[in-house]
């Protein structure tokens, strides 16, 4: 070998040995256990973040099976996946990444996240790089995320059958005290002066307030609870019937109702006619000042594949600023003297529309009326 060879020699020696120095670093840098395994399944490296995750020292760990790091029962099926993979080339653990467990130093097991791809070395050898995270606080905060949400649907629930057994058992009482009040109005008559002629109609105001008010906190929890039962339902039929109602109770009013025929959705019968009758009540009720007033039920763009639904009118409408609120529970924008209602119409629309994968807006103009969208998904589900 000349000199010049030898020269060369030695820096090609040099450099490979400063690349493997700038790998070490890399490796023994990263947050990853990163342990490498011949065909066999002996170990041939292991990173200082391996020794922190598994307690081990690299000392301890090359030159043994890489079973060392598993507990039962991966370390006797760890054999036979590499056998079986050497046999067929089908390998289930190369690729992506999957949870199992690990096993430390001192015998405890705790969960990581493992991703393994194979190699060839530079004498064309195949191995294998493991690299590992140990997932411990991640398991214990899904664990905690989920005893949270677990926690919370079961006091949404407690919550939800309270507020049903007292809706319950709170309107007989109400109906016999405002029925009561009547019937004392109605036999002392001219022998009251005007003040208990006063108290008596605040009596009967406020609880048929209150009855409107159970009523609807029931319908809000039949929005939540109801099972699903998804069929298709004829909308402009059934807008048509809750018109027909509200007029059959208020037969002074005149409000003109136009509804394209044959509007279609898909959905709960029963929590759909829940969501138009408050919609439409709503108009019904806001279109009271005007004199020529009109409801609009249609069904308009589409929204990819999803129909669009709308109810329209001619009412006192509302400042586009307050168009999130109205949705909240017992929000209003108005008092209950100026127009009667709980709060707990749009919330229930609210809810309904969600359970049925869609999503609901309105759109407002002070003095000239509103529109309330409405979508139900593409997949109906309980």
């Amino acid at each position: 070998m000349t000199e010049e060879n030898i020269i060369e020699h030695e820096r090609e020696r040099r450099a490979a040995d400063r690349e493997r120095r700038r790998a070490e670093i890399i490796v023994n840098s990263t947050a990853d256990g990163i342990i490498t395994i011949d065909q066999r399944g002996i170990v041939q490296s292991y990173n200082r973040a391996a020794e922190k995750i598994f307690g081990y020292t690299a000392e301890e760990v090359v030159g043994s099976n890489v079973m060392l790091l598993m507990p039962s029962p991966y370390r006797e099926e760890h054999d036979g996946y590499l056998e079986r993979y050497h046999r067929t080339g089908k390998a289930h653990i190369l690729g992506g990444e999957r949870e199992t467990e690990g096993r430390r130093k001192n015998g405890t097991t705790f969960p990581v996240a493992i991703r393994v791809e194979k190699f060839d070395d530079l004498d064309g050898e195949q191995g294998y790089i493991s690299m590992v995270q140990d997932i411990t606080e991640r398991k214990q905060a899904e664990e905690r995320l989920e005893h949270s949400v677990a926690s919370l649907e079961a006091a949404n629930q407690e919550l939800e059958a309270l507020s049903y057994a007292l809706a319950h058992d709170l309107k007989n009482p109400l109906l016999i005290v405002t029925n009561f009040s009547h019937q004392l109005h109605e036999a002392l008559g001219d022998s009251l002066d005007e003040q208990q002629k006063d108290d008596l109609q605040r009596i009967r105001d406020a609880g048929r307030h209150m009855v409107y008010v159970i009523d609807d906190v029931r319908d809000l929890a039949d929005a939540n609870q109801l099972e699903i039962n998804p069929a298709e339902v004829d909308l402009s039929v059934m807008g048509r019937d809750i018109i027909d109602d509200l007029s059959v109770l208020v037969p002074n009013r005149n409000v003109r109702f136009e509804a394209e025929p044959g509007i279609k959705a898909l959905g709960d019968k029963t929590l759909l006619r829940l969501l138009l009758t408050n919609l439409l009540q709503n108009a019904w009720k806001y279109t009271g000042p005007s004199e020529d007033a009109w409801i609009e039920l249609g069904v308009s763009e589409n929204e990819g594949d999803v129909p669009i639904y709308h109810v329209r009118d001619n009412g006192i409408g509302f400042d586009d600023a307050n168009r999130e609120m109205i949705f909240q529970a017992f929000e209003r924008l108005h008092t209950r003297t100026e127009f009667a209602g709980s709060g707990l119409g749009l919330a229930t629309v609210e809810r309904v529309v969600r359970r049925h994968g869609g999503r609901v807006w309105g759109e407002g103009v002070p003095g000239e009326g509103a529109v309330f969208r409405f979508t139900l998904g593409s997949d109906v589900t309980p």
